[in-house]
């Protein structure tokens, strides 16, 4: 007697229709909406403690170690945000490369079923922070070292990315030149500088980030310091400058370096279509992540000390290379995908072909666990300004307004900067507009 295949009642098959196209919701986003809203109102340990009410998995340790850092940072404790961010690189290191089980489980469940390491950006933004926090804690050498790990780590990710678009460094190599000149360690700081040149004219266009001025005149300055007479000549001309200060008469000097953490990066969102496959029945699910602006970035900080002003300048284009680092990813995205759903696809054939139900089921939570990878570093800011006050020796109060197109939208005082000849502060400053304001692009 030939087997007879179990049926399954219509009820059951629209009520598993509705549960399918519910499923996946969880995303990452989605469930640090608290955490966002506790730092728009201004309030870094709320968003640390709802940061903890999150119980990540040990796949997203890192990612946890990460907005730690930068929430800790925020609440002014530069010491423990380096400790998380150490954490974050350990974590990167033992799981940069992907165990076998980690990659079937992305090609047959989903791609947020693998280990959350971070884009190339946010590898290196784990230093860059680490530098900052440093900086502000006036561990010069301590921030020499994170500067030697951002050569490794650009050096590791590009030798990686062959083929591929090369990282955007601009940024990470300025700030090394700025701290291996505070050192005094001019070759360094003149390669560091001159990279950091290189880069920018590679990828300012492209990111909206022009070549900041306090650039041209640290090239100029270390040119002419080290005797490089061809170069110097060079960029004089390239920068139409054809007077700066020299080390020396700068040594004579103090100098606030600032910087503008601008807005918040922006979150990634699932968009997804469930359809059915005419031929069997079956539903399939693509689902994939985009970007989503979180809006509200200030147009500049202006700085005031005594009589000297200043204004900062975008030095890193956050959401820029955020949108075009998953764009690049994409079509290896779409891939894998299509690569899931064919598989889920002949799992769940096979099941309804000896149970309706079992295929069904099959069917069911094939779609559900069709999620897109919403995972990235969401305490990041939208981009980074920076300004570099010179100063005579003596007491300041630093006053910073954070401007948009309406006038001052914040201010802040330092009060009582005590500043000696060749002193240099280093100045933070996180400005994240209040109300949850997105943008799609």
């Amino acid at each position: 007697m030939p087997a007879v295949r179990k049926r399954c009642c219509p009820g059951l098959i629209l009520v598993a229709l509705a549960f399918a196209a519910l499923g996946g919701c969880a995303t990452y986003s989605e469930k640090v909406k608290t955490v966002e809203g506790h730092l728009r109102a201004q309030d870094p340990e709320k968003a640390l403690q709802a940061l903890d009410k999150i119980h990540y998995p040990d796949k997203d340790q890192v990612l946890y170690q990460m907005d730690k850092a930068t929430l800790l940072r925020m609440a002014g404790d530069y010491r423990a945000s380096n400790t998380a961010l150490e954490q974050a690189k350990v974590l990167i290191e033992e799981l940069t490369a992907p165990s076998v089980t980690e990659q079937a489980a992305r090609f047959t469940v989903n791609d947020a079923s693998t280990s959350y390491i971070g884009t190339p950006l946010e590898q290196l933004m784990v230093h860059v922070y680490a530098a900052l926090n440093y900086l502000e804690l006036g561990d010069i050498g301590a921030a020499r070292v994170e500067a030697l790990q951002m050569d490794q780590v650009i050096r590791r990710l590009n030798e990686y990315r062959k083929g591929s678009r090369p990282l955007d460094v601009a940024f990470a190599r300025y700030l090394s030149g700025i701290v291996f000149e505070h050192l005094l360690e001019w070759s360094d700081a003149m390669i560091a500088c001159r990279k950091a040149y290189n880069a920018y004219t590679e990828f300012g266009p492209v990111l909206g980030v022009e070549l900041p001025a306090s650039l041209k005149h640290a090239l100029l300055r270390l040119a002419e310091q080290q005797g490089l007479d061809a170069e110097l000549a060079q960029y004089r001309k390239s920068f139409g400058i054809t007077q700066w200060q020299s080390l020396a008469s700068r040594s004579a000097q103090a100098e606030i370096i600032f910087f503008l953490h601008n807005g918040l990066a922006p979150i990634k969102r699932q968009r997804s279509i469930i359809a059915p496959v005419p031929s069997s029945g079956q539903l399939i699910r693509i689902s994939v992540p985009e970007y989503e602006g979180r809006g509200g970035k200030a147009r500049i900080a202006r700085l005031q000390a005594g009589d000297e002003l200043i204004d900062t300048v975008r030095v890193e284009n956050i959401d820029a290379v955020a949108r075009l680092t998953l764009e690049e990813q994409m079509p290896a995205i779409m891939a894998r995908t299509a690569a899931r759903n064919a598989i889920k696809y002949t799992v769940a054939h096979q099941a309804g072909r000896q149970d309706d139900l079992a295929g069904l089921l099959v069917n069911l939570f094939n779609v559900a666990t069709e999620i897109a990878d919403t995972r990235s570093w969401l305490t990041l800011p939208g981009e980074i300004q920076m300004a570099r006050l010179l100063l005579p020796p003596g007491r300041y109060d630093l006053r910073v307004d954070v401007l948009g197109s309406g006038g001052v939208m914040a201010s802040r005082t330092w009060p009582g900067i005590e500043l000696g000849a060749g002193d240099k502060r280093y100045l933070s400053y996180h400005w994240i507009p209040s109300g949850m304001v997105t943008t799609r692009h």
